[in-house]
Formats: structure tokens, C-alpha cells, sequence
């Protein structure tokens, strides 16, 4: 808009000394489009990415497979502003597919994400605020290829957390949300996670809520060093239940750079990070399962007289480096 304006302000001068009258009118209009345009309430937008990698080798003497990756993510933004009130909306989807050698394909990325956050100014920086936030996949999930049984599927889990708090926005890159009083609601609908007692959810149950305390920080810059062409975007949520060990702090975090080499294609480095301790994960020695031991070698027994698999809570990490296209609108 202001862009516009200088242009608009730019011609009435330069015709002002043949057609006052008329500069003047030109003047009243675009003051009347500058009342109009302010009034704006709503911000709305998105990206798509595209991306795909391929190897292929032939007599190559270090060895390797051939393989192919595919992955798309689409996010989507609203977001409302009207004197003291702020309301912030997005939705992530994200889906990728990996194929090497001879097996068959195998999902490597699988991502449902919706945000909301409401805030009413309380002074210049600060904001009451309520946040909502859901997370989930679309398809079934493996440890590795050729399993049959799936460790996690649609809403299996599924994340809810509903939080009342302060949010504080020194600017528009930077955003902290702290919440004391926040609703944590784990669902596990299949049936047989849910009778595996998977996510933290009780054996043969298939919702888990926690009561505890949030912060949630986030960060955009959209010009790294000024750069129109590189952008770095991070977030790190913190949960902490009240009722439950809340030493035991749940993490979510991801970070992602980008940089854009033609119109419409670009290069990204992504980084996830994930930590419950309610999430016990199946331990591997390469492909192989691992087992609970005694000191002389020998196994655990459970009361079936099955080998006791090692599971436990560990720190989840997800890196991806990708080239293709991308659109903004």
C-alpha cells in the first residue's frame, strides 16, 4: 500500500501544476482507499512444497541401492487483527515416501497439525491468550520395512492441548505463550495399540488427559541477514503434568531453513525433535530387535516365556535436506 500511495503521490506532482483541481481529487480518493485498506482484518495465505530425490547406480564400486523420495507439504495460515484483539490460525499437513533397492515403499514423513491461538492486548506486549492445538497422521506407521503390524495409524496418537495463558509478542517474528493452567488429551483409537497400552495411554483405554503447565516459543524470520531469499522459521513447546512426575518434561520442537534458488524452487534443511517420557519405543540393534539381558547373557522371560523386548522413553530426532518446488499464495 505504501508503495502505491508514493506512486499515486509521485504523478500528482508531476501534473500538478496543469490539473490542481484534479491532483486534489486524486488525493481524496486515495485517502478514501488508505481508510478502506486499514480497516483490513484478515490475513491469509499458504505454501506448497514438492519434493523428490533420486539415486540410481549402476556397477558403482562403494556399494549403495537405488532409491526414490517423494514428499509434499501444504501449509495454510488466517490470521485476524482488529484493535486489541489477535487471532492467529494455521494448519500443517505434510507426506513423504521412500523406496529403496528392491522394497517396497515405505512412509518416511506423515504430519497433521492444527494451531489456533486467541489473545486480547492486556498492555503493549502482552496478551491474554487461549491456544488449541492438534497433531495426528494419515496412514498407518512402521519401525521398518516388511513389518506388518503398525505402531501408530490415524488418531493413533492423537494430540489435543487446550491452554489459558499469557502470550507475549515483542514483535512479529517472535512469539512466547505460557500457560499454567493447560489440557493435555492423548487418543488412541486403534484397538490393538490401545490394548498395547501405546502413547502413555492406559492398557485397554483409548483417552489419557493431563493436567499440567505449558509454554510454547516461537520464532520467523523471513529475511535471514537481510536476505530476501533465505528464511528461517522455529518453534519448541514444553509440557510439564502436574499430577504425574513433572520432572518428566514433554518436548516438541522443529526448526526449518530455507533458501530460495530460482523463482520456484528451493532448498531446506529441517530439523524435528520430539521427547515423552510416556512413549516407550522398541529398541534396535540395526534391524534387529533388542532384548532385556542378564549379566551371564542370558534373557528375560515375561510370563508367556517370550524374550522381553527393550522399550523406553527416548529423544526422537527427524533431519531432512530437500530441493523442490515451492509456491507461496
Amino acid at each position: 500500500m505504501k508503495k502505491v500511495t508514493i506512486v499515486v503521490a509521485t504523478m500528482m506532482l508531476s501534473v500538478a501544476s496543469f490539473a490542481q483541481i484534479d491532483g486534489a481529487e486524486k488525493a481524496l480518493k486515495t485517502a478514501a482507499k488508505g481508510s478502506v485498506d486499514s480497516t483490513k482484518t484478515w490475513d491469509t495465505g499458504g505454501n506448497v512444497n514438492l519434493n523428490a530425490t533420486q539415486v540410481a547406480l549402476s556397477n558403482w564400486a562403494g556399494g549403495g541401492q537405488n532409491s526414490v523420495s517423494l514428499q509434499g507439504i501444504l501449509g495454510l495460515y488466517a490470521n485476524y487483527s482488529k484493535g486489541k484483539a489477535a487471532w492467529d490460525n494455521s494448519l500443517d499437513l505434510a507426506y513423504g515416501m521412500i523406496k529403496t533397492g528392491t522394497a517396497d515403499w515405505f512412509k518416511n514423513d506423515d504430519r497433521i497439525e492444527l494451531n489456533s491461538k486467541y489473545g486480547y492486548r492486556a498492555s503493549k506486549h502482552w496478551y491474554y491468550a487461549g491456544l488449541f492445538n492438534f497433531r495426528s497422521q494419515f496412514t498407518d506407521g512402521f519401525s521398518k520395512v516388511g513389518d506388518v503390524s503398525p505402531i501408530s495409524t490415524l488418531m493413533a496418537p492423537g494430540y489435543t492441548t487446550i491452554a489459558l495463558g499469557m502470550d507475549y509478542k515483542p514483535n512479529k517474528k517472535f512469539s512466547m505463550f505460557v500457560s499454567p493452567a493447560t489440557l493435555k488429551i492423548t487418543a488412541v483409537l486403534d484397538e490393538e495399540l490401545s490394548a498395547a497400552g501405546s502413547f502413555g495411554v492406559p492398557a485397554g483405554e483409548k483417552v489419557r488427559t493431563e493436567f499440567g503447565g505449558y509454554v510454547k516459543v516461537a520464532f520467523n524470520e523471513p529475511k535471514v541477514f537481510g536476505n530476501e531469499n533465505l528464511a528461517f522459521k522455529a518453534n519448541a513447546s514444553f509440557f510439564s503434568n502436574y499430577q504425574n512426575e513433572p520432572q518428566n518434561v514433554d518436548i516438541t520442537a522443529e526448526a526449518m531453513l530455507t533458501a530460495k534458488v530460482a523463482k520456484y524452487f528451493t532448498v531446506s534443511l529441517s530439523l524435528n525433535v520430539i521427547y515423552d517420557h510416556d512413549i516407550q519405543i522398541q529398541r534396535y540393534d540395526g534391524e534387529n530387535p533388542m532384548y532385556y539381558t542378564r549379566p551371564d547373557g542370558s534373557q528375560y522371560l515375561n510370563a508367556d516365556g517370550m524374550p522381553i523386548l527393550q522399550k523406553g522413553p527416548v529423544t526422537q530426532l527427524k533431519e531432512v535436506m530437500a530441493l523442490g518446488f515451492a509456491y507461496k499464495f
